[in-house]
């Protein structure tokens, strides 16, 4: 159906065009039928028809000729003198080739006896013909702006999920590069254990590259994604590094967008471990609670930074996923806070329970 009326290639063209031209032939054809019940019915749709050819012929050199080239380029004088000198030479040979006047067919004491090939006629069947060249004129630029409309919408959906697929996919490549160092210098020392560590790398990618482009996600998924992720960090810093991550409420029904927490977590070992010689620390909790999920991260600061290096270094990745998520939630539907102190940087993320994205599809 949506083919039948918007599609513009000529089968679907033609196919609406001489539908909607039998169906104002039948209809107009029932009505003079209902006001002359004695008259052939095969006559009342000649007359009928004949008018329906000038009545659109009018109505369609108005909205593909006059309209365009004319009106909408505010050359208003030239369009109202071409559409009445047409009105006018399409009435006149609408009635050189039938002597029949549609709205005298309805009332056909309106016509005199000598007849109506005069201009009085001519002008009057032209003004009758303008109210039908109106109502299709509405009709045809409806059509369009309801079809412009749902064009926009699509193209807004379209650019909304390409900004969501890109910023689901700024995962820090640096992370991939130390990974695979640390699993060299692992091989050497302690062959055993690396066939956990590629197992590990292999659910971290798997979980990037598959799952992140999804609408959403079970948060138990990107639980593992982060105990995964959090491990294969641990390489990196040894002992030295303490991470906790906590856990609490039903984690199993509830649906979050991919890579959010993911995002949290990395922005704490990318601006808070990486840039701390000392002891740094992690702390993770992601809470479920009646129809809200809580997800707080904090991360130790290391002494040697300034605190406006840090917030201008983390900025970019937080500034990210809060565009992110004002594309999928609506400004009720989330609500992130960030603090910063001295030593101390943490970042509470309120959402919804699950996520709810529906999109519509046009064709």
């Amino acid at each position: 159906m949506n083919k039948l009326l918007y599609d513009n290639r000529l089968w679907y063209r033609g196919s609406r065009h001489l539908l909607f031209f039998v169906s104002l032939v039948l209809l107009f054809s029932f009505i003079l039928r209902s006001q002359q019940p004695h008259e052939s019915y095969f006559t009342l749709l000649k007359v009928t028809a004949i008018n329906a050819v000038f009545f659109l012929a009018y109505a369609y050199i108005t909205i593909f000729l006059l309209i365009p080239e004319y009106l909408l380029k505010q050359k208003v004088l030239y369009f109202i003198l071409f559409f009445v000198l047409v009105g006018i030479a399409l009435s006149a040979l609408k009635l050189m080739v039938s002597e029949t006047i549609f709205y005298a067919s309805i009332s056909p004491g309106i016509i005199p006896e000598s007849g109506i090939m005069n201009l009085r006629f001519i002008v009057v069947n032209a003004k009758d013909m303008t109210f039908i060249v109106a109502v299709l004129s509405i009709a045809k630029y409806v059509k369009d702006y309801l079809f412009a409309e749902r064009l926009r919408k699509k193209l807004e959906e379209q650019e909304k999920q390409a900004q969501q697929k890109l910023m689901q996919s700024q995962f820090d490549p640096h992370f991939l590069f130390n990974t695979i160092n640390n699993l060299y210098a692992l091989s050497l020392l302690n062959p055993e254990k690396t066939k956990e560590v590629i197992h590990r790398i292999k659910v971290v990618l798997k979980y990037i590259i598959d799952e992140s482009q999804k609408t959403s996600v079970l948060l138990a998924d990107e639980i593992t994604l982060i105990e995964n992720y959090i491990q294969l960090e641990k390489l990196r810093y040894g002992k030295r590094l303490k991470v906790a991550l906590h856990t609490e409420g039903n984690l199993e029904e509830v649906r979050i967008p991919p890579m959010i927490l993911f995002l949290l977590v990395e922005n704490c070992f990318k601006h808070g471990s990486s840039l701390d010689a000392g002891i740094p620390w992690i702390d993770i909790k992601v809470e479920v609670d009646g129809g809200k999920v809580l997800l707080t991260t904090e991360n130790s600061k290391p002494k040697t930074i300034a605190g406006l290096e840090i917030k201008r270094n983390a900025g970019h990745g937080l500034k990210s996923l809060e565009k992110r998520l004002m594309l999928l939630y609506h400004k009720d539907g989330y609500h992130l806070d960030i603090h910063s102190e001295d030593r101390l940087f943490r970042v509470k993320l309120e959402l919804k329970k699950n996520l709810e994205v529906s999109f519509s599809t046009y064709r």
